[in-house]
């Protein structure tokens, strides 16, 4: 992996091909759909998330099936488009970059519900844990991680990176993604909560990746990568969980129990 000061010949297509991932995470298909089914701005509706499970809360269960097929293959396509033609270095750089993208996603950066300064200063923070995490060096590498996180939990203005993820994980290793999108669906039949069924299935991933993947450690990584910022994300569903106040699948916002 490059230095983030090395020679720039040698680190440009690293950082091309996570910047690449990025904008292609970045595409913001909840809210794309949402207006063009005449239902207004998704950020303003629900929980002011742009994934499927809000788009699920308008009652347009076809525009949040093609949320999730779409916010998943956003998450693969950079992985698949980088294993093909380069190295899986490559992909995994790729897929980190669409799953942040679909967490900050640049074409809403500068949005009314966002201030431009704090979107400058994340994506200044989310550039630099980029330049840290492509070092190599497990010092660097940790606090580039660290810092994307901060900003992730200070208020990312994207989704929680469910599809996203899962997309990603298919696309790095088939065996891990379908065990994790059984997970999935296991959970959400069993208790009929998304996001429980979202946070349960990203912790299970690194024990998929370290027990059945064929690059074990650098698949583990990944999914523990995920795996965090998945569960930082839901910081306010897992209040909700435990308070017994969170929305269950299939049912709109308003119709949720009261929160007092």
């Amino acid at each position: 992996m490059p230095e983030p000061l090395g020679d720039f010949s040698y680190t440009w297509p690293f950082l091309a091909v996570a910047i690449g991932g990025y904008l292609v995470g970045s595409i913001p298909f909840g809210l794309i759909l949402t207006r063009l089914g005449g239902i207004g701005d998704l950020r303003a509706i629900g929980s002011g998330s742009i994934g499927a499970t809000n788009v699920l809360r308008t009652g347009h269960k076809g525009l949040a099936a093609a949320t999730v097929v779409l916010d998943g293959a956003k998450g693969a396509l950079p992985i698949v488009v980088a294993n093909l033609w380069l190295t899986h270095d490559f992909a995994v750089l790729a897929g980190a970059g669409a799953f942040l993208g679909h967490l900050f996603p640049l074409w809403l950066g500068f949005s009314n519900r966002d201030p431009a300064s704090r979107t400058v200063i994340s994506l200044v923070a989310l550039a630099m844990a980029f330049a840290l995490a492509a070092s190599g060096r497990p010092p660097l590498g940790l606090s580039g991680f660290a810092i994307a996180l901060v900003v992730a939990y200070w208020g990312a203005w994207g989704g929680k990176g469910v599809a996203t993820g899962l997309g990603a994980l298919l696309a790095l290793s088939s065996v891990v993604g379908v065990g994790a999108c059984i997970t999935w669906l296991i959970v959400a039949a069993l208790f009929r909560y998304s996001s429980l069924a979202g946070l349960l299935t990203f912790i299970a991933a690194p024990l998929y990746a370290w027990f059945l993947a064929d690059m074990p450690r650098s698949h583990t990584g990944f999914a523990i990568f995920l795996a965090t910022f998945v569960i930082v994300r839901h910081k306010t569903n897992i209040g909700r969980l435990i308070r017994g106040t969170e929305p269950r699948i299939g049912r709109k916002e308003s119709d949720s129990p009261p929160s007092g």
